[in-house]
């Protein structure tokens, strides 16, 4: 059974969303066995495991962002504790 859950974080780097944070976030991404988005709200988000597609964002200081985290719990992965992970890097 697929579950999704979501959050939103603000950009709390004064240079903004930029490579060091962004290969991190692809990383963890990587690693895990969930489908994981990142965007602006109401905008179209871009996959979180492209350390390339992530800097296109741009994302500056103060803004926000919203990560989505999907896929089915297997092997005892939880998509709410990488969802943890990942905010955590803002």
């Amino acid at each position: 059974m697929a579950s999704q859950c979501s959050a939103t974080v603000t950009i709390r780097q004064a240079d903004g969303w930029h490579a060091r944070p962004a290969t991190e976030f692809a990383q963890l991404v990587g690693e895990s066995h969930f489908e994981v988005t990142i965007g602006r709200p109401g905008q179209s988000a871009t996959r979180g495991d492209s350390v390339l597609s992530l800097l296109t964002l741009g994302a500056r200081f103060g803004e926000e962002l919203v990560i989505t985290v999907t896929g089915s719990a297997e092997q005892g992965a939880d998509p709410e504790k990488l969802l943890e992970k990942l905010t955590q890097l803002f």
